[in-house]
Protein backbone atom coordinates (compact mmCIF):
# COMPACT_ATOMS: atom_id res chain seq x y z
CA UNK A 1 0.00 0.00 0.00
CA UNK A 2 1.38 3.39 -0.99
CA UNK A 3 1.50 5.98 1.74
CA UNK A 4 1.92 9.62 0.71
CA UNK A 5 4.33 11.49 2.88
CA UNK A 6 4.23 15.26 3.04
CA UNK A 7 7.53 17.13 3.02
CA UNK A 8 7.67 20.07 5.41
CA UNK A 9 10.53 22.56 5.25
CA UNK A 10 12.00 24.20 8.30
CA UNK A 11 12.58 27.98 8.00
CA UNK A 12 16.30 27.43 7.46
CA UNK A 13 15.60 25.01 4.62
CA UNK A 14 13.21 27.43 2.98
CA UNK A 15 15.95 30.05 3.04
CA UNK A 16 18.43 27.66 1.47
CA UNK A 17 16.00 26.53 -1.22
CA UNK A 18 14.97 30.03 -2.18
CA UNK A 19 16.83 31.66 -5.04
CA UNK A 20 18.74 34.78 -4.07
CA UNK A 21 18.48 37.71 -6.44
CA UNK A 22 21.68 39.02 -7.99
CA UNK A 23 22.60 42.71 -7.90
CA UNK A 24 25.37 44.25 -9.96
CA UNK A 25 26.82 47.52 -8.71
CA UNK A 26 28.20 49.61 -11.56
CA UNK A 27 31.04 51.98 -10.64
CA UNK A 28 33.12 54.61 -12.37
CA UNK A 29 36.76 53.69 -13.01
CA UNK A 30 38.87 53.22 -9.86
CA UNK A 31 40.74 56.33 -8.79
CA UNK A 32 43.19 57.38 -6.11
CA UNK A 33 41.07 60.25 -4.83
CA UNK A 34 37.37 61.01 -4.61
CA UNK A 35 36.40 57.56 -3.35
CA UNK A 36 33.16 58.65 -1.71
CA UNK A 37 30.85 56.78 -4.11
CA UNK A 38 32.89 53.57 -4.02
CA UNK A 39 33.20 53.75 -0.25
CA UNK A 40 29.46 54.24 0.21
CA UNK A 41 28.44 51.27 -1.89
CA UNK A 42 31.18 48.96 -0.68
CA UNK A 43 29.55 49.34 2.75
CA UNK A 44 26.12 48.63 1.29
CA UNK A 45 27.28 45.59 -0.70
CA UNK A 46 29.17 44.16 2.30
CA UNK A 47 26.00 44.40 4.39
CA UNK A 48 23.95 42.65 1.70
CA UNK A 49 26.33 39.87 0.66
CA UNK A 50 24.38 37.27 2.70
CA UNK A 51 21.03 38.48 1.35
CA UNK A 52 21.71 38.96 -2.36
CA UNK A 53 24.35 37.80 -4.81
CA UNK A 54 26.62 40.84 -5.15
CA UNK A 55 28.52 41.56 -8.35
CA UNK A 56 30.60 44.59 -9.29
CA UNK A 57 31.50 46.24 -12.58
CA UNK A 58 34.11 49.02 -12.83
CA UNK A 59 34.49 51.20 -15.88
CA UNK A 60 37.86 51.09 -17.58
CA UNK A 61 39.43 54.55 -17.80
CA UNK A 62 41.44 53.40 -20.82
CA UNK A 63 38.25 52.71 -22.75
CA UNK A 64 35.77 55.18 -24.22
CA UNK A 65 32.37 55.79 -22.69
CA UNK A 66 30.84 53.89 -25.60
CA UNK A 67 33.08 50.87 -25.00
CA UNK A 68 32.32 50.91 -21.28
CA UNK A 69 28.59 51.13 -22.01
CA UNK A 70 28.72 48.11 -24.32
CA UNK A 71 30.78 46.11 -21.83
CA UNK A 72 28.52 47.06 -18.92
CA UNK A 73 25.53 45.71 -20.84
CA UNK A 74 27.18 42.28 -20.77
CA UNK A 75 27.32 42.24 -16.96
CA UNK A 76 23.71 42.89 -16.04
CA UNK A 77 21.93 40.90 -13.31
CA UNK A 78 18.46 40.62 -11.80
CA UNK A 79 18.96 44.17 -10.53
CA UNK A 80 21.42 46.67 -11.99
CA UNK A 81 22.46 49.58 -9.79
CA UNK A 82 24.53 52.42 -11.23
CA UNK A 83 26.12 53.94 -8.16
CA UNK A 84 26.67 57.41 -9.60
CA UNK A 85 28.78 59.50 -11.97
CA UNK A 86 28.57 57.03 -14.92
CA UNK A 87 24.86 57.48 -15.57
CA UNK A 88 25.31 56.87 -19.31
CA UNK A 89 25.86 53.14 -18.71
CA UNK A 90 22.09 52.70 -18.47
CA UNK A 91 21.83 53.36 -22.21
CA UNK A 92 23.32 49.88 -22.75
CA UNK A 93 20.93 48.12 -20.37
CA UNK A 94 17.77 46.29 -21.29
CA UNK A 95 14.66 47.75 -19.75
CA UNK A 96 13.63 46.39 -16.37
CA UNK A 97 15.15 46.30 -12.86
CA UNK A 98 17.57 49.20 -13.34
CA UNK A 99 18.45 51.77 -10.66
CA UNK A 100 20.53 54.94 -10.72
CA UNK A 101 21.74 56.88 -7.69
CA UNK A 102 22.02 60.63 -8.27
CA UNK A 103 24.18 62.31 -5.63
CA UNK A 104 23.68 65.92 -6.70
CA UNK A 105 23.02 68.13 -9.71
CA UNK A 106 25.77 70.67 -9.03
CA UNK A 107 27.78 69.95 -12.17
CA UNK A 108 24.59 69.85 -14.25
CA UNK A 109 23.55 73.30 -13.03
CA UNK A 110 27.02 74.82 -13.37
CA UNK A 111 27.55 73.48 -16.89
CA UNK A 112 24.29 75.00 -18.05
CA UNK A 113 25.69 78.44 -17.21
CA UNK A 114 29.01 77.86 -19.01
CA UNK A 115 28.47 76.08 -22.32
CA UNK A 116 25.23 75.44 -24.19
CA UNK A 117 26.70 72.69 -26.42
CA UNK A 118 28.45 70.80 -23.61
CA UNK A 119 25.38 71.17 -21.43
CA UNK A 120 23.10 69.65 -24.10
CA UNK A 121 25.47 66.72 -24.58
CA UNK A 122 25.70 66.16 -20.84
CA UNK A 123 21.93 66.48 -20.35
CA UNK A 124 21.08 63.87 -22.98
CA UNK A 125 23.81 61.29 -22.41
CA UNK A 126 24.03 61.53 -18.61
CA UNK A 127 20.35 62.03 -17.85
CA UNK A 128 17.66 62.07 -20.55
CA UNK A 129 18.62 58.89 -22.47
CA UNK A 130 19.71 56.86 -19.40
CA UNK A 131 16.45 57.73 -17.63
CA UNK A 132 14.51 55.95 -20.39
CA UNK A 133 15.97 52.62 -19.18
CA UNK A 134 15.68 53.27 -15.44
CA UNK A 135 12.92 52.02 -13.18
CA UNK A 136 13.95 53.79 -9.99
CA UNK A 137 16.15 56.77 -9.21
CA UNK A 138 17.54 57.02 -5.70
CA UNK A 139 18.72 60.37 -4.35
CA UNK A 140 20.66 61.16 -1.19
CA UNK A 141 18.43 63.94 0.14
CA UNK A 142 15.00 65.49 -0.26
CA UNK A 143 16.77 68.59 -1.53
CA UNK A 144 18.26 66.58 -4.41
CA UNK A 145 14.88 64.92 -4.97
CA UNK A 146 13.24 68.29 -5.57
CA UNK A 147 16.05 69.24 -7.96
CA UNK A 148 15.71 65.98 -9.92
CA UNK A 149 11.97 66.50 -10.24
CA UNK A 150 12.18 70.14 -11.31
CA UNK A 151 15.36 70.05 -13.42
CA UNK A 152 14.93 66.65 -15.08
CA UNK A 153 11.18 66.10 -14.96
CA UNK A 154 11.47 62.74 -13.18
CA UNK A 155 8.09 61.85 -11.59
CA UNK A 156 8.02 61.58 -7.82
CA UNK A 157 6.72 58.00 -8.03
CA UNK A 158 10.03 56.96 -9.59
CA UNK A 159 12.25 58.51 -6.89
CA UNK A 160 13.35 57.08 -3.54
CA UNK A 161 15.34 59.04 -0.94
CA UNK A 162 18.17 56.97 0.56
CA UNK A 163 20.79 58.89 2.51
CA UNK A 164 24.50 58.20 2.35
CA UNK A 165 25.83 55.96 5.14
CA UNK A 166 28.65 56.90 7.45
CA UNK A 167 31.73 54.70 7.43
CA UNK A 168 32.43 52.75 10.66
CA UNK A 169 35.93 54.27 10.85
CA UNK A 170 34.41 57.56 12.06
CA UNK A 171 34.03 56.68 15.72
CA UNK A 172 33.40 58.96 18.66
CA UNK A 173 36.37 60.39 20.55
CA UNK A 174 36.42 62.92 23.33
CA UNK A 175 37.09 66.51 22.17
CA UNK A 176 40.69 67.66 22.21
CA UNK A 177 41.97 69.54 25.29
CA UNK A 178 42.01 73.28 24.70
CA UNK A 179 45.22 74.35 22.94
CA UNK A 180 46.82 77.66 22.05
CA UNK A 181 44.93 77.58 18.76
CA UNK A 182 41.28 76.63 18.13
CA UNK A 183 41.39 74.30 15.11
CA UNK A 184 38.74 74.76 12.41
CA UNK A 185 38.53 71.97 9.84
CA UNK A 186 37.33 72.58 6.28
CA UNK A 187 36.82 69.68 3.85
CA UNK A 188 37.03 70.77 0.21
CA UNK A 189 37.91 74.05 -1.49
CA UNK A 190 35.69 74.02 -4.58
CA UNK A 191 33.98 77.33 -5.38
CA UNK A 192 30.80 76.22 -3.59
CA UNK A 193 32.67 75.24 -0.40
CA UNK A 194 32.91 78.88 0.70
CA UNK A 195 36.53 79.05 1.80
CA UNK A 196 36.47 82.80 1.25
CA UNK A 197 33.52 83.16 3.63
CA UNK A 198 35.47 81.38 6.35
CA UNK A 199 38.59 83.45 5.77
CA UNK A 200 36.62 86.72 5.78
CA UNK A 201 35.12 85.64 9.10
CA UNK A 202 38.40 84.86 10.89
CA UNK A 203 40.73 87.30 9.13
CA UNK A 204 43.56 88.34 11.44
CA UNK A 205 42.35 86.18 14.36
CA UNK A 206 45.45 84.62 15.86
CA UNK A 207 43.47 82.32 18.17
CA UNK A 208 42.14 80.33 15.21
CA UNK A 209 43.95 77.81 12.99
CA UNK A 210 42.47 76.36 9.79
CA UNK A 211 43.07 72.75 8.72
CA UNK A 212 42.09 72.14 5.10
CA UNK A 213 41.54 68.73 3.50
CA UNK A 214 41.61 69.52 -0.21
CA UNK A 215 43.76 70.47 -3.17
CA UNK A 216 43.65 74.27 -3.00
CA UNK A 217 44.46 76.09 -6.22
CA UNK A 218 46.66 79.15 -6.53
CA UNK A 219 43.75 81.50 -5.90
CA UNK A 220 42.83 79.62 -2.71
CA UNK A 221 46.41 79.81 -1.46
CA UNK A 222 46.51 83.54 -2.09
CA UNK A 223 43.36 83.98 -0.02
CA UNK A 224 44.81 81.86 2.77
CA UNK A 225 48.09 83.78 2.85
CA UNK A 226 46.29 87.12 2.83
CA UNK A 227 43.95 86.21 5.69
CA UNK A 228 46.56 86.50 8.42
CA UNK A 229 45.68 83.17 10.07
CA UNK A 230 47.74 80.01 10.39
CA UNK A 231 46.70 77.04 8.28
CA UNK A 232 47.72 73.53 7.25
CA UNK A 233 46.77 71.74 4.04
CA UNK A 234 46.24 67.97 3.85
CA UNK A 235 45.37 65.94 0.75
CA UNK A 236 45.41 62.41 -0.61
CA UNK A 237 44.22 61.06 2.75
CA UNK A 238 43.08 57.54 3.55
CA UNK A 239 39.86 57.08 5.51
CA UNK A 240 41.85 56.66 8.71
CA UNK A 241 43.93 59.76 8.03
CA UNK A 242 40.75 61.75 7.38
CA UNK A 243 39.33 60.38 10.62
CA UNK A 244 42.39 61.70 12.45
CA UNK A 245 41.79 65.15 10.99
CA UNK A 246 38.35 65.11 12.59
CA UNK A 247 39.80 63.83 15.85
CA UNK A 248 42.39 66.61 16.00
CA UNK A 249 40.07 69.48 15.07
CA UNK A 250 37.82 71.45 17.41
CA UNK A 251 34.99 72.19 14.97
CA UNK A 252 34.04 71.52 11.35
CA UNK A 253 33.20 74.43 9.05
CA UNK A 254 30.92 73.28 6.22
CA UNK A 255 28.87 76.32 5.25
CA UNK A 256 28.75 75.63 1.52
CA UNK A 257 26.54 77.44 -0.96
CA UNK A 258 25.07 74.12 -2.10
CA UNK A 259 25.55 70.39 -1.50
CA UNK A 260 23.78 67.25 -2.64
CA UNK A 261 24.08 65.77 0.85
CA UNK A 262 26.95 66.91 3.07
CA UNK A 263 28.85 63.82 4.24
CA UNK A 264 31.40 65.77 6.35
CA UNK A 265 28.53 66.91 8.58
CA UNK A 266 27.71 63.43 9.80
CA UNK A 267 31.35 62.33 9.79
CA UNK A 268 32.32 65.16 12.14
CA UNK A 269 29.27 64.57 14.33
CA UNK A 270 30.07 60.85 14.55
CA UNK A 271 33.56 61.69 15.78
CA UNK A 272 32.10 64.12 18.31
CA UNK A 273 32.91 67.51 16.83
CA UNK A 274 30.44 70.42 16.51
CA UNK A 275 29.54 71.57 13.03
CA UNK A 276 28.91 74.99 11.52
CA UNK A 277 26.93 74.59 8.32
CA UNK A 278 24.54 76.46 6.06
CA UNK A 279 20.92 76.84 7.03
CA UNK A 280 19.84 76.01 3.49
CA UNK A 281 19.27 73.03 1.20
CA UNK A 282 20.59 69.56 1.94
CA UNK A 283 22.89 70.84 4.70
CA UNK A 284 19.97 72.05 6.78
CA UNK A 285 18.12 68.83 5.98
CA UNK A 286 21.01 66.65 7.16
CA UNK A 287 22.00 68.69 10.23
CA UNK A 288 18.62 70.00 11.34
CA UNK A 289 18.95 71.65 14.73
CA UNK A 290 22.04 69.62 15.65
CA UNK A 291 24.54 72.11 14.17
CA UNK A 292 25.16 75.85 14.19
CA UNK A 293 23.27 77.04 11.10
CA UNK A 294 24.49 80.20 9.37
CA UNK A 295 23.89 82.19 6.23
CA UNK A 296 26.90 81.25 4.04
CA UNK A 297 26.77 84.69 2.44
CA UNK A 298 27.35 86.48 5.77
CA UNK A 299 30.87 86.24 7.28
CA UNK A 300 29.62 88.02 10.40
CA UNK A 301 27.24 85.13 11.12
CA UNK A 302 30.05 82.65 10.55
CA UNK A 303 32.33 84.58 12.92
CA UNK A 304 29.62 84.74 15.60
CA UNK A 305 29.10 80.96 15.42
CA UNK A 306 32.84 80.27 15.66
CA UNK A 307 33.28 82.66 18.59
CA UNK A 308 30.29 81.11 20.40
CA UNK A 309 31.73 77.60 20.14
CA UNK A 310 35.17 78.91 21.12
CA UNK A 311 33.98 80.64 24.27
CA UNK A 312 30.94 78.67 25.44
CA UNK A 313 31.78 75.13 26.60
CA UNK A 314 28.14 74.38 27.42
CA UNK A 315 27.00 75.17 23.89
CA UNK A 316 29.96 73.25 22.47
CA UNK A 317 29.09 70.11 24.45
CA UNK A 318 25.41 70.46 23.60
CA UNK A 319 26.16 70.31 19.87
CA UNK A 320 28.44 67.32 20.43
CA UNK A 321 25.60 65.33 22.01
CA UNK A 322 23.01 66.45 19.49
CA UNK A 323 25.35 65.45 16.67
CA UNK A 324 25.81 61.95 18.05
CA UNK A 325 22.04 61.46 18.15
CA UNK A 326 21.73 62.81 14.62
CA UNK A 327 23.95 60.00 13.31
CA UNK A 328 21.62 57.14 14.16
CA UNK A 329 19.68 57.12 10.82
CA UNK A 330 22.93 57.13 8.83
CA UNK A 331 24.53 53.83 9.86
CA UNK A 332 25.47 51.57 6.96
CA UNK A 333 23.19 48.81 8.29
CA UNK A 334 20.15 51.10 8.13
CA UNK A 335 21.01 52.38 4.64
CA UNK A 336 21.73 48.87 3.28
CA UNK A 337 18.34 47.68 4.53
CA UNK A 338 16.67 50.52 2.63
CA UNK A 339 18.42 49.56 -0.60
CA UNK A 340 17.49 45.90 -0.07
CA UNK A 341 13.85 46.90 0.22
CA UNK A 342 14.11 48.71 -3.13
CA UNK A 343 15.70 45.66 -4.78
CA UNK A 344 12.89 43.46 -3.45
CA UNK A 345 10.33 45.96 -4.65
CA UNK A 346 11.77 45.82 -8.17
CA UNK A 347 12.04 42.03 -8.40
CA UNK A 348 8.53 41.57 -7.02
CA UNK A 349 7.01 43.58 -9.85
Amino acid sequence: MYVRRERFFLPQEVLILSVMISVTFFYRSPRKTGLSIEGIFSLVSDCLKDKVIVKSFYCDSAQSNVANTIEAGKHTSDVNHITGDVHYLAIGFKKGKNILTIHDLGHYSNLRKKSFIRFQFFKWFWYKLPLLNLDIVTVVSNFTKEKVMSELGVPESKIRVVHDPIKPVFKFTQPMPRRDKFHILQVGTGPHKNLKGLLDAVKGCQQYHIDIVAYPNESDLQLLNAAGVSYTVYNGLTDHELYMRYVECDILFFASFHEGFGMPIIEAQAVGRPVITSGIGAMKEVAGETAALVNPQKPEEIRAAIDWLYTDATYYNQLVELGRENNLPYTHEVIAAQYLQIYKELTAQ
